[in-house]
């Protein structure tokens, strides 16, 4: 099929470099050159034109949580306010253009992304393709997950459907409009990406038909934070918003273009970190300015949630969450939940992903019957047999078991890092996670809650409850929930390529257990995520948390078991200070998804 690209730039309603001009976003297009209109996938990807691989250093996670006294913070003090746009007169273009073709570059220029959008070119939709705010050759700071960088990317829409103004380069003096589009888009692709799917979907943008976020964020808190703890993606410890939008801060990479902007670049910066409060790892209004969660009900579009159930970058609760709020509003909806880790599913041997995608596009955008209408809303792929994809109409599937522990009296766990096989220069995590699952340790607690005559599956999210007291000012406060029995169990390494063809690899030995989910806890926040409460070492406090969702099958034979401990070499700040926390074992209650 022939092929045009185009590079615009688009016109936004912000003005994040504060120059009194509205703030331009690059836009490129590669569309099929037909005698009919397209509808269009667009790809916000703020990674496009390349990142600062060498501003990306991690905070020092080896330090002790940071103590508080009682906050009294209300939740109407953690309310995000919309900041009011400016309004500026528009200049006057001196005429329009009809195309504005480039040369095609490398795809690595522009992309960086997956095979998807050539295969659906292919089948008469455009491709559309932007960085946003503070990347190379746009206006703007990037503000991670901000008001503003969600108004940049929905302004591409409002142009693909002739309400906004793009021109063909930065004078603004000849203005392009999308006239071969048909105003249908869909916003796709994963992480990032798929966080501003989610994002631009909740401003309720006309002309937005659907979106098919992959592994989105839909909780910036939830991705970098958990119930007052510093507590981002697995194996990112240190990780941190700011850090992220300076690492896609890509104006940086023209030396001319950034010395006009550095000053400004760094006093944002400096409110990133002020706003995202590392010390207290508190929910605040900066979170709740990025929490998309809060505004689902305000989502138009369709939306096709895929999630890996394996995916400790971006949790499963990101999507699943998601599309619990989607269904409470009787939205239209899909989900696809997969064992994989951060990946795309396209060419997964027996996925119906790509198959699912096609049909889904074909009907929201082009209006086509495809029968995607009576499709299940669910689908899962099995742990125990990846060729086997479950099928669903609501979430969760499964209701709840309620464990309690029979043991009574007080059991202390000792939450020291030093007291274990773990060593912070080596980050030897397998042998630590092997040692608290497997052994008798000073450090954690564990209890059988069942062991299962049948294959049982695990559908949804758990909850622990336990009474507690600790003779520190602050404890970290972690519970896993474990499959324990020996079998050779599917693992989300790949078989193949991601981006051809692949399967998932079983592993070669049988292994003795399972981690199927984790949650967690700052002791201060036993009320809210918001607000400190002071911890008396003499007083006894009821706990609560709930656990990451999943959905996993627990083999005929196989024990489902409770782990209390402490801090998580895994997802959490390291202390080095020793922290006694003593159980009352007869208060402990779990809630399993299991019935």
């Amino acid at each position: 099929m022939k092929t045009i690209f185009e590079k615009v730039y688009v016109e936004t309603p912000v003005d994040t470099d504060e120059d009194g001009k509205y703030d331009l976003i690059v836009v490129y297009i590669k569309r099929p050159l037909l005698d009919e209109k397209v509808p269009a996938v667009f790809v916000a990807n703020p990674y496009m034109l390349h990142c600062n691989e060498d501003w990306y250093e991690l905070y020092d996670v080896n330090k002790n949580i940071k103590v508080y006294p009682t906050q009294n913070i209300t939740e109407s003090d953690i309310l995000f306010v919309p900041r009011k746009q400016p309004v500026y007169p528009k200049t006057k273009s001196q005429g329009e253009v009809k195309t504005n073709p480039i040369p095609e570059p490398d795809p690595s220029e522009y992309e960086c992304i997956s095979n998807l959008y050539d295969h659906l070119i292919e089948r008469g939709y455009a491709g559309v393709f932007s960085a946003g705010l503070g990347t190379r050759g746009s206006d703007g700071l990037t503000r991670t997950g901000s008001q503003e960088e969600i108004l940049a990317f929905k302004s591409v829409i409002d142009w693909l459907n002739g309400r906004a103004r793009a021109f063909v380069d930065r004078t603004r003096q000849m203005e392009i409009k999308a006239h071969w589009c048909t105003g249908s888009v869909a916003m796709s692709a994963r992480s990032y990406l798929g966080t501003m799917c989610i994002g631009v979907a909740t401003t309720g943008v006309e002309g937005l038909k659907t979106i098919i976020p992959e592994a989105g964020i839909s909780n910036w808190y939830e991705y970098y934070r958990h119930n007052g703890l510093t507590l981002p993606a697995m194996d990112w410890q240190g990780d941190d918003l700011d850090i992220l939008s300076k690492y896609c801060f890509s104006r940086v990479l023209d030396s001319k273009d950034f010395e006009t902007i550095r000053p400004l670049f760094e006093k944002s910066q400096k409110e990133l970190q002020e706003g995202e409060d590392r010390e207290s790892g508190n929910y605040n209004r900066f979170w709740d300015e990025r929490n998309y969660l809060k505004h689902a009900d305000q989502i138009k579009a369709s939306v096709f949630v895929i999630q890996g159930l394996n995916d400790w970058n971006v949790k499963p609760d990101q999507g699943i969450l998601l599309f619990e709020k989607l269904q409470e509003f009787g939205k239209d909806r899909m989900m696809l939940l997969h064992q994989g880790q951060h990946i795309y599913t396209y060419h997964l041997e027996g996925s119906p992903t790509l198959s699912l995608i096609d049909r889904w596009l074909d009907y929201y955008l082009k209006g086509m019957d495809t029968g995607i209408q009576d499709e299940a809303k669910i689908f899962v792929e099995s742990n125990v047999d990846q060729t086997v994809w479950m099928k669903e109409e609501h979430w969760p599937p499964r209701q709840m078991e309620v464990y309690q522990i029979k043991d009574s009296g007080v059991q202390t766990i000792i939450d020291d890092l030093s007291k274990t096989v773990y060593d912070r220069k080596k980050k030897n995590t397998k042998e630590w996670l092997d040692e608290l699952v497997l052994t008798q340790n000073a450090h954690s607690l564990s209890f059988d809650l069942e062991t299962f005559k049948r294959s049982v599956r695990f559908a949804g999210r758990a909850k622990v409850q336990f009474r507690a007291r600790i003779n520190q000012p602050t404890a970290i406060l972690s519970a896993m929930l474990v499959e324990k029995g020996e079998q050779k169990r599917l693992t989300c390494q790949l078989d193949g390529d991601e981006n051809r063809s692949f399967r998932f690899k079983m592993e070669q030995e049988p292994s003795a257990y399972s981690v199927i989910t984790r949650g967690w806890m700052n002791a201060q926040n036993r009320n809210n995520n918001y607000s400190k409460e002071e911890i008396n070492p003499q007083n006894w406090y009821t706990y609560s948390f709930e656990f990451v969702s999943n959905d996993y099958t627990i083999a005929p034979g196989h024990t489902l078991a409770l782990i209390l401990y402490g801090m998580d070499v895994d997802q959490t700040q390291l202390p080095w200070i020793s922290t006694a926390i003593e159980v009352d074992t007869s208060s402990i209650v779990v809630e399993c998804p299991v019935k």
